[in-house]
C-alpha cells in the first residue's frame, strides 16, 4: 500500500460465512494473507467453525464478527440451532434445523427471547473457541422479516461491547453505466471500475470466498444451484485477491480497514 498519500478510500473488506465449510475457511485465509480482507464473519453454528478457529483465530490483522445466523439456505448442508431455546422454538423446522430463508420468520414469528438467547449461545461458542468477536452482523439479514428484533439487536451489540455492522453499511457503489450483464462477464474488471469510479469515503465490501472442490459443490439450492454457487464464490475470493485489483488499490491508495478501525456516518 502506498504510504505516501492520506487514503480517500477506505474500504470495510469483509469476507462471509467461515466456518460453514472448510472450502471456505481455506479461501477466507487466502484473501487474508494474500488479499484485501481484514474482517471475518463467523458462523458459529456452521460444520467446519472448529476448523475455522484452528485456521484463522490467530490472525491478529483481521476483525473477526458473529455472522448470526438463524437460516440454513442449502439443500443438503443444513445447520440448526446451539440453544435449548432456539431449539423448541418456532426458529426450526420439524427435523431441528433453520429454515432456508428468512421469509419463514413472516409465518411463524420467533419470540424476542429465543433469538436473543441463541445468538447470545452462538457469540459465547465463537469466544470459546477462542475468537477476539469485535462486531455483530446477521446471515441473510433475518431482520427484515422480523424487524422487532431490531432494537433487542441493537441493545445486545452495545452490552456485549461489539460494533453494530448496520452502521458502517454504506456500499461501494456500482460505476455508472454498468450493468449485470458487464458485471458477470468481468467481475474483477467490473470491481476495479468501482473503485476507480468510487468518491472519497468509507465503504463497505462483502464476499463469500470459496474455490472449485466438492465440498463447495455441495452448497445450492433448487433456487440457487450449486454451479452457481461455486462460480460466485470463486469470483469473490478473486474481488479480494486478483492481481489487478490489488494493483488499483495501490495506485489509488485505497486502504483497507477492520471494523474496529472505522469511522461513523458523520464523524
Amino acid at each position: 500500500m502506498n504510504r505516501s498519500t492520506e487514503p480517500t478510500i477506505r474500504l470495510i473488506t469483509r469476507a462471509d460465512d467461515a466456518g460453514s465449510a472448510t472450502t471456505a475457511d481455506r479461501a477466507i485465509l487466502e484473501t487474508i494473507e494474500r488479499g484485501l480482507v481484514r474482517n471475518v464473519s463467523l458462523m458459529a453454528v456452521g460444520p467446519s467453525i472448529a476448523h475455522a478457529a484452528e485456521l484463522l483465530a490467530g490472525k491478529r490483522e483481521v476483525c473477526f464478527g458473529i455472522h448470526a445466523t438463524l437460516n440454513a439456505e442449502w439443500s443438503d448442508v443444513r445447520w440448526g440451532p446451539l440453544s435449548a431455546a432456539g431449539a423448541s422454538s418456532s426458529l426450526v423446522e420439524p427435523g431441528g434445523m433453520f429454515a432456508p430463508t428468512p421469509q419463514a420468520f413472516l409465518q411463524r414469528q420467533p419470540a424476542v427471547d429465543a433469538v436473543m438467547t441463541e445468538l447470545q449461545a452462538q457469540l459465547d461458542r465463537l469466544r470459546g473457541l477462542g475468537f477476539a468477536i469485535g462486531y455483530a452482523d446477521t446471515h441473510m439479514v433475518f431482520e427484515w422479516a422480523m424487524p422487532y428484533i431490531e432494537e433487542p439487536f441493537d441493545r445486545w451489540c452495545e452490552r456485549e461491547g461489539i460494533r453494530n455492522y448496520k452502521l458502517y453499511s454504506q456500499p461501494l457503489p456500482q460505476a455508472a453505466g454498468a450493468d449485470d450483464k458487464a458485471r458477470q462477464a468481468d467481475p474483477v474488471a467490473a470491481f476495479i471500475a468501482r473503485l476507480e469510479n468510487a468518491q472519497p469515503g468509507q465503504y463497505l465490501v462483502v464476499g463469500h470466498p470459496g474455490y472449485d472442490d466438492a465440498e463447495m459443490h455441495r452448497m445450492g439450492s433448487e433456487d440457487y444451484p450449486s454451479e452457481r454457487v461455486v462460480a460466485d464464490r470463486i469470483n469473490e475470493r478473486l474481488l479480494f485477491t486478483h492481481p489487478d485489483v490489488l494493483a488499483c488499490c495501490e495506485r489509488l491508495g485505497i486502504l483497507p480497514i477492520r471494523y474496529d478501525e472505522a469511522q461513523l456516518p458523520g464523524a
